[in-house]
């Protein structure tokens, strides 16, 4: 007996003498995997992160998603992640050596805004029909930077995916959701149509000047730190658009995106507190019949809310271009309830400054201010 106690006591004692050896301050030691881009050591109660590994490569949008945050509606192609509408885009973070760039198929000519850091570039990134490789940003030293891209064009003009992106580094965590999200429904003044020239400029409703970056709903949206989806389109009405365009406002809404499918419906990952809708223009311009647009006007705010399962709040904002068809309108949203029934109406200045008779830059940022300002009062984003 007195063999087994002494052979017990010296297998305890080279226990705890092979855990010395491997920690010297008493401490233990784990290590424990995490994402694809991160593992970490915890010594104790203390964190250490182990040192990333710097990579030169491509990031195949296709497949690798998680580092990137979308905005606007998007959804994966076979060549890349799909990204039509206005100021839809993305936003990354990452750890950056040298370039960044982005590979882009475009139908046609598309313009882009860039941020680095939370900051505008001055020059707007451009990519011509088919493929391009567009340079985002580049920098002297090694550092984490986030970037983000938005497509100024819309839909109607061209058709756009982002198939991989290229740096030497290692991403971070995709930026965080905001804790607001807003939904623009509209028609050429929401696309930006004509914000970049004067009236009277030859071509004013060109891509060239076009940028829904900086439209009244891209400004308002900035002015509540939330994120945002533009459903646009130029020439579209509820009724009745403009002959070159075959939709009506219903048909934009209802598809993922109309102008490159007809048949792939659209499916909310995310429900919008805030729809601002900017519609009738086109149906005043094209003489639509009164009592079908009023019609149109209840069915566009059920289909809204039959989509978002929820009576998510409204405001129909009007009088950027005197639209003569905004009474009927009104009518029609008394006849839902109105403020009431969480359907507001907005007046928004007049002006017809810009490109093609459209609103100006500075009427934008003016009307951005207004309707801010309205949200503000009825507390609709609190």
């Amino acid at each position: 007996m007195k063999r087994i106690i002494t052979l017990l006591l010296s297998l305890a004692c080279c226990v705890g003498f092979l855990s010395c050896q491997n920690n010297t301050d008493g401490t233990t030691v784990t290590t424990t995997a995490s994402d694809d881009y991160n593992s970490t050591t915890d010594i104790s109660t203390e964190t250490q992160e182990e040192p990333m590994q710097i990579l030169d490569r491509n990031y195949d949008l296709t497949k690798q998603q998680e580092f990137i945050k979308v905005q606007g509606r998007s959804h994966i192609a076979e060549d890349g992640l799909v990204c039509d509408a206005t100021a839809s885009g993305i936003e990354f973070c990452a750890y950056i050596e040298g370039t960044v760039t982005l590979s882009v198929n475009a139908t046609a000519e598309t313009y882009f805004t860039v941020t680095v850091d939370g900051v505008r570039m001055q020059n707007r990134l451009k990519a011509n029909a088919g493929k391009s490789v567009l340079e985002l940003a580049s920098f002297a030293d090694g550092g984490i930077h986030t970037i983000g891209i938005l497509k100024q064009t819309e839909a109607r003009l061209s058709l756009c995916s982002f198939s991989s992106l290229h740096f030497k580094g290692y991403p971070q965590k995709a930026p965080a959701k905001k804790a607001h999200y807003v939904e623009f429904i509209g028609d050429s003044i929401t696309c930006g149509y004509g914000i970049l020239c004067a009236n009277g400029t030859e071509n004013g409703g060109s891509a060239l000047y076009q940028d829904g970056t900086q439209t009244f709903a891209f400004l308002a949206a900035q002015k509540w730190n939330a994120d945002h989806s533009m459903i646009s389109c130029s020439g579209i009405g509820i009724t009745q658009g403009s002959a070159s365009v075959p939709y009506v406002a219903s048909q934009l809404f209802s598809k993922q995106s109309v102008y490159r499918s007809q048949t792939q419906d659209f499916v909310p990952a995310r429900v919008p507190d805030l729809v601002v809708i900017n519609l009738g223009t086109n149906d005043s311009a094209n003489a639509a019949s009164t009592s079908q647009f009023m019609k149109d006007v209840s069915s566009l705010i059920d289909l809204i809310r039959t989509t978002y399962g929820k009576d998510v709040p409204i405001v129909w904002v009007y009088n950027m271009m005197n639209d003569s068809l905004f009474g009927s309108a009104r009518l029609a949203i008394a006849a839902k309830g109105g403020e009431n029934a969480g359907i507001y109406t907005c007046q928004l200045n007049q002006n017809r400054d810009g490109g093609v008779g459209h609103p100006s830059l500075a009427a934008h940022a003016t009307a951005a201010e207004q309707l801010a300002s309205f949200v503000q009062e009825k507390g609709l984003l609190s």
